[in-house]
């Protein structure tokens, strides 16, 4: 997707102080109504703001993306993720996200990559936890484990340069990333989809018993060739109590309190 296997690409300066404003307001209100920390721009997919961030990115990538979802984030020394991968890539073959900074004015290596981790079709590594100073790595299809000491993984990292505020960091979930922090920050990811050679849906799919949302995004995407259509099911799904959790399982409901609070501050 990125040339020469890139985890990243920087895009610098694609967007205004009233496209950022627009973003924060946008993270607001859907914090404030919806109670969700998600979702917030899937009514402004026509704004000139998310039209700017799209066509920065389709031309620099060089294929068409749709929209599948956004999350406010907001990270300090004692809120940040550890290695992961987006669990929507356990539904799709392809993806990037559109990590865009909301505040400070500009933060230094705000995330960081396992290169070499999901590099060829052999190995799709889901998970990672941490055990007595090794990273332990799952694969779920065939139930593989793969151990690497912690300082090796940091040792290895991808580091991202310094973004400033209107810069637009385009990034490869499906490669393991994290939050790496040096000073408290706010900020949107908006994934994208690009089509594969079958569609949308991956064929290395995990059982939705460990996600929900894989089921939600499988039924909703399955048999469409309109992306609106999906949008709209994802709308409706919103709408419910059933829906809107598993849809915004992901993004740490648990924290719910701490981004109210943090994003009322920017």
């Amino acid at each position: 997707m990125f040339e020469s296997g890139a985890s990243y690409l920087h895009l610098k300066g694609v967007l205004d102080e009233h496209d950022i404003n627009y973003l924060k307001n946008g993270c607001k209100e859907v914090l404030e109504m919806e109670r969700i920390p998600c979702f917030s721009l899937i009514d402004r997919l026509e704004s000139k703001t998310v039209t700017k961030i799209t066509a920065a990115l389709e031309e620099k990538i060089g294929e068409e993306l749709f929209y599948l979802n956004d999350f406010y984030i907001y990270t300090d020394s004692s809120f940040k993720t550890a290695w992961h991968m987006d669990t929507e890539l356990f539904s799709f073959d392809r993806a990037v996200n559109a990590w865009i900074l909301l505040s400070p004015e500009e933060v230094s290596d705000p995330l960081g990559f396992i290169d070499g981790l999901n590099a060829s079709p052999e190995n799709y590594f889901h998970s990672v936890t941490s055990e007595k100073g090794n990273f332990v790595f799952s694969e779920y299809h065939k139930g593989r484990r793969m151990t690497c000491s912690e300082s090796e993984i940091e040792a290895r990292q991808i580091h991202t340069p310094v973004v400033h505020k209107g810069d637009v960091l385009a990034i490869d979930p499906g490669r393991f990333h994290k939050t790496n922090v040096s000073s408290p920050k706010h900020a949107i990811s908006i994934k994208f989809l690009l089509k594969g050679e079958d569609g949308f849906l991956s064929k290395k799919q995990v059982r939705s018993v460990l996600w929900p949302e894989v089921k939600t995004f499988n039924k909703l995407v399955k048999g469409t060739t309109d992306w609106s259509q999906v949008i709209d099911g994802i709308r409706s799904a919103l709408k419910t109590d059933e829906g809107r959790k598993t849809l915004s399982s992901g993004f740490y409901p648990a924290q719910f309190g701490v981004y109210l609070e943090r994003v009322r501050s920017i």
